[in-house]
């Protein structure tokens, strides 16, 4: 899809890297469907000024095949996606129309509606899954819990967003929202995590030395990431997976219709609405630290980071996962912990010790090959059938 009118639109269009990559996967899917149709968008702009210089009824006729084309693709969305993802696809389009001056109408739907498939994450169910979480993981999600902040934030998170902080020891721990990360073209932003998150992270962290821009949170598969840093797609399949085994969600394989999946009853957005629904704060503040818009209200809130921390830690103890006296289980997760690093290396000796084992035995098959190859040699000679020996060590046959 490499067209400078392609090129130009989103550069023009988009804010951020985000959705420059919505806009690019709804036009490429315009797209595909325009070309099962005999059409193509890249040539959409050039092909519609050629048009108008050949007449009116050349433009009316290339007009009303695109128009039907639209209407079409409109038809096609509907029993593919939910109603939000087929709105998205119809405004870009409709942005990439409006953009080049091409004078064709895209309907958006008027009452655009949601079903919310999604039920809040208890705390004793967030809990569990924590409990049964690799380190890493239950280190993201229990950060992601206490702090509101999206995926895509916590998988991208950079030390020097927390740096000053953590070092200092300081809790609850602020965590720079840089504007460029949010959605919502909204100003820079900070939020918190208490002491639960401080203490998972610190241990997490120990003995690791974290340049500024280092990625706070590491692939568990190294050399196994294809870009720079793991997804937060990634982070969201292993929750979603994780759920399912430990039977909190029982949603998987079930349909709501024909053709369409159920969507699932929990999934790892919920840790925010967790956030959003456990925290005590006035709900001005939450929207803050959310990253969301405040309207009105972004004139009046405060900025002063020691106000916030204040808010933040008085309605900490309704949001914390663990409660005050939980240090057994606390404890026990740390002693799981220490039993799978401990396993790890048991299991990285054997191979060690089956590889050394491997070539001993190697070593003596090739010392028996030798004494029985010497021995045949010998029997050879006596018959008077070999004289000599090759440089390869064979004996010569003589004919």
């Amino acid at each position: 899809m490499e067209n400078l009118r392609i090129e130009d639109w989103l550069s023009q269009v988009c804010g951020s890297p985000k959705t420059r990559g919505l806009y690019l996967m709804v036009f490429g899917n315009f797209e595909r469907f325009s070309r099962g149709r005999g059409k193509d968008p890249s040539g959409l702009v050039d092909d519609f000024r050629a048009s108008k210089r050949l007449g009116e009824s050349q433009k009316e006729a290339f007009l009303e095949e695109w128009q039907d084309t639209i209407r079409a693709f409109n038809t096609w969305l509907k029993p593919k996606y939910a109603p939000l993802t087929v709105k998205n696809h119809l405004v870009g389009v409709k942005s990439f129309l409006r953009y080049w001056d091409i004078p064709l109408k895209v309907d958006l739907p008027k009452h655009n509606y949601v079903v919310n498939h999604n039920r809040d994450i208890k705390k004793e169910e967030l809990k569990k899954v924590l409990t049964f979480a690799s380190p890493r993981d239950r280190v993201v999600w229990l950060v992601m819990a206490e702090s509101g902040m999206r995926s895509d934030n916590a998988a991208n998170l950079k030390y020097f967003q927390i740096k000053e902080d953590f070092e200092a020891e300081r809790i609850p721990m602020k965590i720079s929202l840089p504007s460029s990360t949010l959605k919502d073209h909204v100003g820079d932003r900070f939020t918190f995590i208490g002491y639960e998150g401080f203490r998972e992270l610190a241990n997490y962290l120990h003995g690791k030395k974290l340049e500024p821009n280092d990625y706070v949170f590491a692939s568990e598969k190294q050399g196994r990431c294809k870009g720079e840093q793991f997804s937060p797609a990634s982070l969201s399949v292993k929750f979603n997976r994780l759920v399912q085994k430990l039977g909190i969600d029982k949603s998987r394989g079930k349909r709501e219709e024909v053709g369409r999946p159920k969507l699932k009853e929990i999934r790892l957005h919920g840790l925010r609405k967790y956030f959003r629904n456990n925290h005590g704060a006035d709900s001005s503040y939450i929207e803050f630290w959310l990253g969301h818009s405040l309207g009105v209200d972004n004139h009046y809130i405060s900025r002063d980071i020691e106000q916030h921390r204040k808010k933040y830690a008085e309605g900490y103890e309704s949001l914390r996962v663990f409660e005050t006296g939980g240090t057994d289980l606390r404890g026990q997760l740390a002693e799981r912990d220490k039993e799978v690093k401990e396993l790890k290396e048991k299991i990285a000796a054997k191979d060690l010790e089956y590889e050394g084992r491997m070539k001993e035995l190697q070593d003596k098959l090739e010392s028996v090959d030798q004494k029985i190859e010497s021995k045949i040699i010998t029997e050879l000679r006596k018959f008077g059938l070999v004289t000599k020996i090759g440089k390869n060590g064979k004996p010569i046959l003589d004919q």
